[in-house]
């Protein structure tokens, strides 16, 4: 049994997470709960065992059965398109992966914009940088222009097999929708549509993150 050390409201997690049950190897995989973040309030970062295994201490990371450890989201889904007989998450043609990945490249800098923008709430207003909050926002605005554009491109609900690419989307639009009070929340109903259908989907319903 493989072990992934996670948090529930983790995109990347919930990338994992997407791409073991589209592949349908989810049952082969424990999910250990890992105690990271930072204190209530602050910025100041909870002390985790996980820096044993992952040194930057975040989630996912990977035990895999013969003990090796594996972090970062897109280095665990490589590894997991190797188990099993199912369709692989990162296509094997070549033009499909390099989109799937320059589109998952994407999706994890808005994210990390997103945190960013998160971090610099929680700092008292006066010690705020509106400068870098507003690069930041015009970055993850940028982002979302460029996956409205290439709308056309993503999978529809019936698709046998979710990619990279879709399984991105969604977790940027997950993390966007758990916050109640995003700005970012309706930025395009096309997407927002596309959201909503893929939720018929177990692996996509069953890895919704809580709200905020």
């Amino acid at each position: 049994m493989m072990k992934l050390y996670s948090t529930d409201w983790s995109p990347w997690v919930r990338k994992v997470r997407i791409a073991a049950i589209e592949r349908g190897i989810d049952d082969q995989i424990e999910l250990i709960p890992a105690n990271i973040g930072f204190a209530d309030k602050t910025l100041k970062t909870v002390e985790s065992d996980l820096v044993k295994y992952n040194p930057s201490g975040r989630v996912p990371t990977l035990v895999t059965q013969d003990g090796n450890y594996i972090f970062d989201s897109t280095v665990i889904v490589h590894y997991l398109d190797e188990i099993g007989d199912s369709e692989s998450i990162i296509p094997r043609d070549i033009d499909k992966k390099i989109y799937s990945l320059k589109i998952n490249a994407l999706v994890d800098e808005v994210i990390d914009s997103l945190r960013h923008i998160t971090f610099e709430n929680k700092k008292d207003i006066s010690l705020r940088l509106p400068d870098w909050m507003e690069a930041l926002d015009k970055k993850v605005r940028r982002g979302i222009d460029v996956l409205k554009e290439e709308f056309k491109n993503f999978s529809s609900k019936d698709v046998s097999v979710l990619n990279l690419a879709d399984i991105s989307l969604i977790i940027l639009l997950g993390s966007i929708k758990r916050n109640p009070n995003s700005i970012y929340k309706n930025l395009s109903v096309q997407l927002d549509t596309w959201y909503e259908e893929m939720q018929d989907r177990v692996s996509v319903k069953d890895t919704n993150p809580p709200c905020l």
